[in-house]
């Protein structure tokens, strides 16, 4: 028994479970995002099988973006800007930083709760706006669902707060986990109850997962870090709080922005074909894969080092440096994968989705919506990393700005592309309009704050990058027949992917060996650090 205590001991006090460097974050995170994924496309085929792209699930997602989104106004920057805020305020006074925290905390909660009852009186209202192409028994059932998703709303906000402060003290591990396990949560949901409550299965699964990551990641944070005890409420710290807002501002209007980008592809999905929001949605769900798996665990990673390196001047050349290196990482994966997805587009929809009543023309539909989002997969990838850089100094006032403009352009290319290619083209003005944003950001940040330095991006690097994807390319085209043969077995289908995947993975690690491409030993590095 002693022994036993010991063991439990030793684990609970390993490094690795207090606070992880980025090589490690990264690798972790990236082990848990893959199994998150991997559950929630359980989710997805669950719902792919059980509703299809109909019209029950366009009700579904759309009552899903109201409480979501326009709760997720009030986290969008939050949890973003948590980060460096607290970083800077520990490193002054570590007990009065959490009250700073704590104060916060309570103004968000106070605001949160006012939107709850918004939400609930005028759900009506927000679902006319969103999907003002639904009638009748669509949007009824949006309606309700969208007062029955309200918690899952209230969460969010929180846990992005949360997550935030994590960060910050470079706890990675627990978020990541809580997730997965907050995943497991909906599947679980979606397999026991649909059966007696069809799509409100799906929302008890979502209720689950929201409640569950609130409770699990605020008792840890006010048990081991006494987060949430003191909140010295009569002492108000309204200058400081009330400089965080203005900072903050910016934040939440480009959240706002962002979220406005997404309710207008839904929007303008629900005047077109019946389950045009689905497939959509289905598409989003296919072509973020790399982006989950690869690109968001290393910017999550290394994030609180940006903000750290963006406090001192003396440190703007090692700046510049990580960043490029970020940058050509995720390409170096993203770019020659998003050939790939687009070449393979209706194995892999097929694979992920096609059962019960997800057709076979729902596949061919979701794929060619694939091909048109994977286009601008590696601007959206290197997005992620250039907003955080704004952050990082605390600009806000310019991604809003760019935001702005972007979804101007997205808007615009929504309008004129739907109308010839349908829900295509909703997908071809995203990737459209992201590539400009990608131009933008780099400039601007290339200015304003590496002007002295060595930021351009080099030429040979981004060929080498792309003579990679051409050459898995070719492969994926020689493997496409294979996989789309008939196959009614599933387990079959399953040891096709395998086959093919093993067959990519060494193609590509020959051919970046042939071309020397340096980002492949940082890869290396990084698992064999881990």
């Amino acid at each position: 028994m002693i022994k036993i205590k010991k063991f439990a001991l030793k684990i609970k006090n390993h490094p690795i479970l207090r606070k992880q460097t980025v090589t490690q974050a990264t690798i972790l995170i990236t082990v848990f995002l893959f199994l998150s994924k991997v559950i929630g496309y359980f989710r997805e085929i669950f719902v792919a099988k059980y509703f299809g792209a109909t019209g029950q699930t366009d009700a579904f997602l759309v009552a899903l973006i109201i409480p979501t989104m326009i709760m997720g106004l009030m986290s969008s920057g939050l949890g973003t800007l948590i980060i460096p805020t607290y970083i800077r305020k520990s490193e002054e006074n570590e007990k009065q930083a959490k009250i700073f925290i704590n104060q916060i905390f309570f103004i968000w909660l106070m605001i949160t709760g006012l939107l709850c009852l918004v939400i609930y009186l005028f759900a009506p209202f927000f679902v006319k706006l969103i999907a003002y192409g639904f009638q009748g028994e669509r949007f009824s059932l949006a309606v309700e669902l969208t007062r029955r998703l309200i918690p899952l709303g209230f969460a969010t906000v929180f846990v992005g707060l949360f997550a935030g402060i994590y960060q910050s003290k470079k706890q990675f591990l627990y978020p990541t986990v809580i997730s997965v396990v907050g995943n497991a949560l909906v599947v679980l949901s979606l397999i026991l109850f649909v059966n007696k409550l069809g799509i409100n299965s799906w929302t008890i699964g979502q209720l689950s997962f929201s409640i569950f990551c609130f409770f699990s990641l605020f008792f840890v944070l006010r048990k081991k870090w006494n987060f949430f005890k003191k909140f010295d409420l009569k002492n108000f710290r309204t200058k400081e709080i009330k400089n965080f807002l203005i900072i903050l501002l910016p934040l939440i209007l480009t959240g706002g922005i962002n979220i406005l980008n997404q309710i207008i592809d839904k929007t303008i999905a629900s005047d077109l074909l019946i389950g045009s929001i689905s497939i959509l949605n289905f598409a989003q769900r296919t072509y973020a894969i790399p982006l989950t798996i690869l690109v968001v665990p290393l910017i999550t990673a290394i994030f609180p080092t940006f903000s750290s390196l963006a406090l001192n001047k003396g440190k703007r050349k090692d700046y510049a440096q990580i960043l490029k290196k970020s940058l050509f990482l995720s390409w170096s994966i993203i770019i020659p994968v998003s050939v790939v997805i687009m070449i393979l587009s209706e194995p892999i929809v097929k694979f992920l989705f096609q059962r019960g009543a997800f057709t076979s023309t729902a596949t061919q539909l979701t794929a060619l919506t694939v091909i048109m989002y994977s286009i601008g997969l590696f601007a959206i990838s290197a997005n992620y990393f250039l907003i955080k850089v704004f952050y990082s100094f605390k600009n806000t006032k310019t991604p809003l700005i760019l935001g702005a403009i972007i979804v101007s352009i997205n808007i615009i290319g929504n309008i004129i592309l739907s109308k010839t290619l349908g829900v295509y083209g909703i997908a071809l003005a995203t990737s459209i309009s992201s590539i400009i944003g990608f131009i933008l950001y780099y400039q601007i940040i290339k200015n304003k704050y590496f002007k002295n330095e060595n930021f351009d991006i080099p030429i040979k690097k981004i060929s080498k990058i792309i003579l990679l994807s051409i050459f898995l390319g070719v492969i994926s085209l020689f493997l496409k027949p294979y996989l789309l043969s008939y196959s009614q077995n599933f387990l079959s289908f399953v040891f096709k992917f395998i086959i093919s995947g093993l067959i990519l993975i060494s193609s590509s690690y020959f051919f970046a060996r042939l071309l020397k491409i340096q980002e492949l030993q940082i890869i290396k590095n990084y698992f064999r650090k881990s």
